[in-house]
């Protein structure tokens, strides 16, 4: 199949503005405010801003230097906001600013304020951020990392447009950069930066389930997108493309976290779901396939694409289905839905704080800044005064009601409400349900019959790999009698066969646990799958009514009484939620600075008339506190008749009497899973022990065939060097010699006579060693007049090697009360290995059995085998 065609991303395109001359109208607000000194000094200021602005309407440079320069001048305008009023007054500095809107070019807006100027560089910061995102390489790792970042930094920007900038912008304000718009720009980048998230996951490798919760997220994302774009007044502003791209994206990732869904379905073998998935997946594609007359023609190929994996799928998960698995598929509203998974967040900008700025620091007032100081003081006070209420009156409701034990109280009149457990049996139940309940012992037990299987049969390779390596030691043994002189395998490989031996009998013991605690399972599992929030429920006595009333009101009144109250206490507790994102908001619309510096009067006049925007809030906040009084006492009131007229203490009583059988079975069940997770870690540490051993036998077994195929090409010269010199004698070179040949006078030279590089004369020679000549003094072979004369090489020997392996070379008979252990021979350059040894705490340790503490391990493990001889795990 071919690869999947590019992911298609947007950026936003920049506002366009007109230059403007900044300098001259703020140079003469100065003259005329402040003095021409101050006028002065501002000058290089001012000529530093005005050609900051020229840049930013210039769209001048590369994407990281205009992305600077827009937060640079961004923080020039928080320091001038609070320095020079712009409006159309006389008396302020009267700058007109015109912006054409980003989406239709043709709609031009201009206003005398600097928070529309502000508006509008915040706006271009972000759109250049998501240009800066769409430049990044993302076929590679780091372009998809970075990508992300700037998708989720453009994301801030537009998160601080729609909270901050656009709330100060004059009525009527642009669409673009109006507070629905700023969200939409924030959702369709949080969509783009998971997408590249995505991405990353899925070059990584990645589970099908986490890449289908990652898709999911980003058609969550798409749709809050559709949603915004869809309403006023973005659905009569922006183009059809815009609604068709994001509506096909939007499809496109709901299609792909169903395949990936699916994909994790197949892997898991749970074909029916994996077909119902698929089926709907491909629904979806089918309707999207129609919107596709605005988009792009990127959009049309990933379609196409979608929809050959997506048949290919279907097909051959159909095909498996009815010939292998034979389920019945069920509807699609059946299955569980996908839980997005999010990854992104609107990150805020560090670069446009304007706290350390240092323009225009000579030519504030001292009065409008210490004015300034002091009602946002008063601001914060008045603010905080009434948060501290709301949350006052939050905290006291909580306690209350956790008091007189309401709203549970009273939901135990309906039937299958959990509010008849304890707490504490409550919280177990629930606790067990999201683990999985008896379905997870189940899973634990097939883990451990999974890992036994494993442990089993990884022991019986390193047992057949010993076998092998003994059976040809003892074939070359009767091949070549005493002549094979290298040590047997049974006085080398003992003690790994012990461990073996130690192995197969924790194994046997930990077989028959495993039978005993399945068993117990079997026995308890009717018990245990009725260990549930609703059965515990149904076991439990029911409050009902009396039969009777012996109090001042009807039953029937203090429930309805109650339920009326607890509804109005929730209802404030929603509402003094939206009082205080009214007064956040209030503070940051509100900004006096104009109105300080163009008094001439008292700020104190200016402080109380700003003051009673917030009079209203205030208002607010008395009244909820006052009605949430009112409702308390009479929740009071009636909890008691309710008590009374219900007999809730007994009630409460034999609960907790019903549910003293239900904590014998948890408790049992926990036992039961505390088993299961020791055996679990058991045999996991039983694999680690085999595998270790594996490692050594396959060492062992490597270094013995090296040394067997080096002793048989040394057994085997001798007569091949014969039968060469025999067919010499028989077909003797003519012209070579006058006369007849005469053998060589002395002894012939050694059978082994080329010495390895690591051993030349002179050189010590490693201790032990096989030397044929040693082993046969009598056996000479021919001679061989084209063999040159070398020095005998050291033959591998199988021995423990001491401190320093070139010592003097000891006698065979010396050499013989060595063996025991094995290590790499060492012929010529080959590295030498010696196999680890155990150290002494090693050697008086067996493995820790972590299932029950033991007194000492079973007589038939061996030292370094985990034991395992609690029947049940440390079930006592």
């Amino acid at each position: 199949m071919a690869p999947a065609p590019a992911n298609m991303l947007l950026a936003v395109h920049c506002k366009k503005g007109d230059h403007l001359d900044l300098k001259d109208p703020i140079w003469s607000y100065i003259c005329a405010t402040y003095s021409d000194q101050q006028a002065h000094d501002a000058a290089d200021d001012l000529a530093a801003v005005q050609q900051l602005r020229n840049d930013v309407v210039g769209l001048t440079g590369s994407l990281p230097d205009l992305r600077d320069t827009l937060a640079r001048y961004y923080k020039a305008l928080t320091v001038m906001e609070t320095r020079f009023p712009i409006s159309k007054d006389r008396t302020h500095v009267m700058i007109s600013f015109t912006w054409y809107d980003a989406f239709r070019a043709s709609k031009r807006t201009e206003q005398y304020s600097i928070h529309f100027e502000k508006a509008a560089i915040m706006f271009n910061l972000g759109a250049v951020l998501t240009q800066q995102a769409l430049a990044c390489d993302r076929t590679q790792d780091q372009g998809m990392k970075d990508a992300a970042k700037k998708f989720q930094e453009a994301a801030g920007a537009f998160a601080h447009l729609r909270d901050v900038a656009a709330l100060r912008v004059e009525q009527p304000r642009p669409v673009d950069i109006s507070p629905e718009c700023a969200s939409m720009l924030e959702r369709l980048c949080l969509a783009q930066a998971q997408e590249c998230v995505f991405e990353k996951a899925r070059a990584d490798k990645k589970s099908p389930a986490l890449l289908a919760r990652l898709t999911k997220q980003v058609s969550a994302f798409y749709s809050e997108v559709l949603r915004l774009l869809n309403s006023p007044p973005l659905n009569q502003h922006f183009d059809k493309s815009w609604t068709a791209h994001v509506q096909v994206k939007e499809t496109l990732y709901d299609v792909e976290s169903q395949l990936q869904q699916a994909a994790q379905l197949h892997k898991d073998d749970d074909i029916a779901p994996e077909i119902a998935r698929l089926k709907e997946a491909h629904k979806s594609l089918i309707l999207v396939k129609g919107q596709t007359k605005n988009c792009g023609k990127e959009l049309v190929d990933n379609i196409k694409y979608d929809e050959e994996v997506l048949s290919t799928a279907l097909v051959k998960a159909e095909r498996e289905n009815a010939t292998v698995y034979l389920q019945r598929v069920p509807n699609f509203a059946d299955l569980p839905p996908i839980q997005p998974y999010i990854l992104v967040k609107s990150l805020p900008l560090t670069d446009v704080d304007a706290s350390q700025e240092s323009l225009f620091q000579s030519v504030i007032p001292d009065s409008s800044a210490k004015a300034l100081s002091k009602y946002t003081e008063m601001v914060d006070n008045l603010i905080r005064q009434q948060k501290d209420k709301l949350e006052a009156a939050s905290d006291e409701a909580r306690l209350r009601l956790r008091e007189w034990d309401m709203p549970e109280a009273l939901q135990a009149l309906d039937a299958g409400s959990a509010a008849a457990l304890p707490d504490g049996l409550r919280a177990e139940l629930e606790q067990l349900e999201d683990h999985g309940g008896v379905r997870h012992l189940h899973d634990l037990a097939a883990q451990i019959k999974d890992l036994r299987r494993v442990s089993i049969e990884e022991l019986k390779k390193v047992e057949t790999s010993l076998d092998k390596e003994s059976s040809e030691d003892a074939e070359m043994r009767d091949k070549y009698g005493s002549r094979w002189n290298r040590p047997a395998s049974a006085a080398l490989n003992s003690s790994m066969r012990e461990k073996i031996a130690g192995y197969n009998a924790n194994l046997t013991a930990a077989g028959d646990s495993d039978a005993r605690l399945e068993q117990r399972l079997m026995q308890n599992n009717a018990a245990f799958s009725a260990l549930s929030i609703d059965a515990a429920v149904s076991q439990m006595p029911r409050l009902q009514a009396p039969m009777v009333s012996v109090g001042d009101e009807e039953p029937a009144m203090v429930v309805a009484s109650l339920r009326k109250a607890l509804a109005e206490i929730d209802e404030l507790s929603a509402e003094r939620a939206s009082i205080e994102e009214a007064l956040k908001e209030e503070r940051n619309r509100d900004n006096i600075l104009p109105k300080l510096m163009a008094s001439s009067g008292r700020s104190d006049n200016i402080f109380t008339d700003e003051l009673k925007k917030y009079d209203e809030l205030k208002v607010n906040v008395d009244a909820n506190v006052a009605r949430q009084s009112e409702l308390l006492v009479v929740i009071n009131k009636n909890t008691a008749a309710y008590r009374q007229a219900f007999g809730f203490r007994e009630w409460r009583q034999a609960c907790e009497g019903a549910a003293s059988g239900m904590r014998s079975k948890v408790a049992l069940f926990l036992e039961v899973r505390d088993n299961f997770s020791e055996g679990l870690r058991f045999y996991m540490s039983l694999q680690e022990a085999i595998s270790h051993l594996a490692q050594q036998v396959g060492d062992y077994s490597m270094t013995r065939q090296i040394q067997r195929d080096d002793l048989v090409e040394d057994l085997e010269r001798p007569a091949q060097a014969a039968q060469q010199m025999q067919q010499m004698s028989l077909n003797p070179p003519r012209g070579g010699y006058g006369g007849p040949q005469q053998p060589p006078s002395g002894p012939p030279p050694p059978p082994h006579s080329y010495p390895p590089p690591a051993y030349q004369a002179g050189a010590p020679q490693p201790q032990g060693g096989y030397n044929p000549q040693a082993q046969n003094p009598h056996h000479y072979p021919p001679p061989t007049p084209q063999y040159y004369h070398q020095q005998p090489q050291s033959q591998p020997q199988y021995s423990q090697p001491p401190a320093n392996p070139y010592t003097q070379q000891q006698p065979p008979q010396q050499q013989q009360a060595q063996y025991g252990a094995y290590s790499q021979p060492m012929y010529g350059q080959q590295p030498q290995y010696q196999a680890p040894q155990p150290t002494q705490q090693q050697q008086q340790q067996a493995y820790y059995n972590p299932y029950a503490q033991q007194s000492q391990a079973p007589p038939s493990s061996a030292p370094g085998a985990p034991t395992h001889s609690n029947p049940l795990w440390g079930n006592k």
